[in-house]
Parts: structure tokens; sequence; C-alpha cells
């Protein structure tokens, strides 16, 4: 009776060495898939910054023609109502429209690579 339990205690203990062998091999396994998810992470990351940034750039872009645009349109309103020609008015505002066509076309990474 006495070999029956040796041999009894033996192979749970075998069964728990081999148990704890495949729990750290399943540990080895998530954390390099971990990795690699977390490389994967830092791409989408830095990918959404560099659109961040370019969106921001645009966006104060399109604030400053907005700003032009606003200052041109007060200039015409008080022009008018000082009676100013009506030709004057039409060219102030082909000027506003064609600034803000530049600035809408102007693109600061094609001259950084220029």
């Amino acid at each position: 009776m006495l070999d029956l339990h040796m041999d009894t205690t033996q192979v749970l203990l075998g069964l728990l060495i081999i148990g704890a062998i495949i729990l750290v091999i399943f540990a080895i396994i998530a954390v390099y898939r971990l990795g690699k998810s977390l490389i994967k992470l830092d791409k989408v990351l830095t990918d959404f910054e560099v659109v961040s940034e370019a969106a921001s750039r645009r966006t104060k872009q399109l604030d400053t023609s907005i700003e032009k645009m606003s200052k041109t349109l007060s200039g015409i309103s008080g022009k008018m109502k000082d009676g100013q020609n009506i030709l004057a008015v039409v060219s102030i505002l082909v000027t506003m429209f064609t600034n803000i066509t530049k600035a809408l076309k102007k693109d600061p990474e094609k001259n950084k690579n220029n």
C-alpha cells in the first residue's frame, strides 16, 4: 500500500509539473502576441498623429482665410456705405476669392519636399 501512495504522489507531482510547463508556454505565446499587437498599435497611433497634425495645419490655414474674408467683407460693407464705386467692390471681391483659392491650394507638405 505504501508503494501505491508514493506512485500516486509522484504521478500528481508529474502532472503539476507538466501543467506548469504548459502554462509557461501559453504565457510566452501571449506575451509574444501582445508585443506584436503593441507594435501595430504604435504604428496606428503614429499615423493618427500625422493625420491630426495635417488637419490642425489645414484648420489654421482656413481660419486665417476666413479672418481675411471677414475683414474684406467689412471693408466692402464700409465702402458701400460710403458710396464707393461698384467696380471697386467687385475688384475687392475678386481679390478676396483669389486669395482664398490660393490659400486652399497651398500644401505645406509639398513645399517641405522641394
